[in-house]
């Protein structure tokens, strides 16, 4: 049986003190650069791997980020390019990822404290944000890292007002611009000569439901044109839902929103089942994450959001707030969407 190498044994090979190898390992800024690649090296060479309960007990640390999973995201194509974004980052570090679904009960706040109270991880990502998300006030109270798929909207206790708006309260977040997004479909729509909008939106509570509407319809406004928040109409619910809508009531419009590239198939169906073609007499945007609507033989128009970027810019983020000396990045990115393009036209 091979005997497991240790950090005396990548002492030995490279001729370096316990120290040295030591803070070599653990990414000290107090080694050479030089140094710390002979002592990586030797590490992989022997396939060196930490004791994490050892480095545990020496640093109180769990080198553990944990991603709090809001269970709709299971039907989100994209969802994983989330978490490689995030897992494939921390890859290059000693920190590794866990994903905990969140708690099926009425407490929001059940998986978070029991990840912050039984130290399970050093840092935490939240997957889906609410307007008022509470939970984001109970990290900030805990001074616990993290970082949010979304922005909230939880009214800052500052005094502070802009131009006669409430203030909110800053978090670090990753997001989308999804009202630049809406706004853009709606200019993509009125530019092919489309006068009565819908827009198709996912559960309420969800910020960026919000942030969709504000963008939709105030462009819709200054282009001079109807536009509509569908109502009943859950993106989040299943396929049959999104096709009996499709197939009984899009007739009301010659334009669509789309907000999830999830509901296309069902959507182009229940179109096509009531006698509309897109490109002829209704034209659809949808946003897209993934390469399902580069399959789709229907005329649709999208704009591309990068998950896996998205993820990537999480995890740095989280090492920023975890090693500011190691890592730069802001603790507030927005990213705004690229051009929309026409395909299969």
């Amino acid at each position: 049986m091979t005997k497991k190498a240790t950090i005396g044994t990548i002492s030995e090979v490279t001729g370096l003190s316990l120290a040295t190898v030591s803070r070599a390992l653990s990414g000290s800024e107090a080694v050479l650069p030089e140094t710390r690649d002979k002592v990586l090296a030797a590490a992989k060479k022997l396939n060196y791997v930490r004791d994490r309960a050892a480095v545990r007990l020496k640093t109180g640390k769990t080198w553990v980020v944990a991603l709090i999973m809001d269970r709709r995201d299971v039907n989100q194509p994209a969802f994983k390019d989330l978490l490689l974004g995030v897992s494939d980052t921390l890859s290059a570090t000693d920190y590794h990822l866990i994903v905990l679904p969140d708690a099926e009960g009425p407490d929001p706040l059940e998986m978070l404290r029991y990840v912050v109270e039984r130290g399970l991880a050093d840092a935490i990502v939240i997957s889906h944000i609410a307007s008022a998300d509470v939970r984001v006030k109970y990290l900030l109270e805990k001074k616990f890292p993290f970082c949010t798929h979304g922005r909230t909207r939880l009214p800052s206790n500052s005094r502070s007002r802009q131009k006669d708006h409430t203030a909110y309260l800053s978090h670090p977040f990753v997001d989308f611009a999804n009202e630049d997004y809406a706004a853009g479909a709606v200019s993509a729509l009125v530019a092919r000569g489309r006068k009565k909008l819908g827009i198709l939106l996912p559960h309420e509570g969800a910020t960026f439901r919000m942030h969709l509407i504000e963008g939709f319809l105030e462009a819709c406004k200054a282009h001079g044109v109807k536009g509509e928040a569908v109502s009943n109409l859950d993106t989040d619910g299943s396929p049959d839902h999104i096709y009996s809508w499709a197939a009984k009531q899009a007739k009301k419009y010659d334009g669509l929103v789309a907000t999830r590239e999830s509901i296309l198939v069902a959507l182009m169906g229940g179109l096509s089942d009531c006698g509309l073609t897109p490109g002829r007499q209704i034209d659809v945007v949808s946003k897209r994450s993934t390469s399902m609507p580069l399959y789709m033989r229907q005329p649709v128009l999208a704009c591309f959001e990068d998950i896996a970027l998205t993820g990537q810019l999480i995890a740095h983020n989280l090492l920023h707030q975890l090693d500011p000396a190691h890592h730069e990045a802001s603790l507030t990115t927005l990213l705004s969407p690229p051009p929309i393009e026409v395909l299969h036209e």
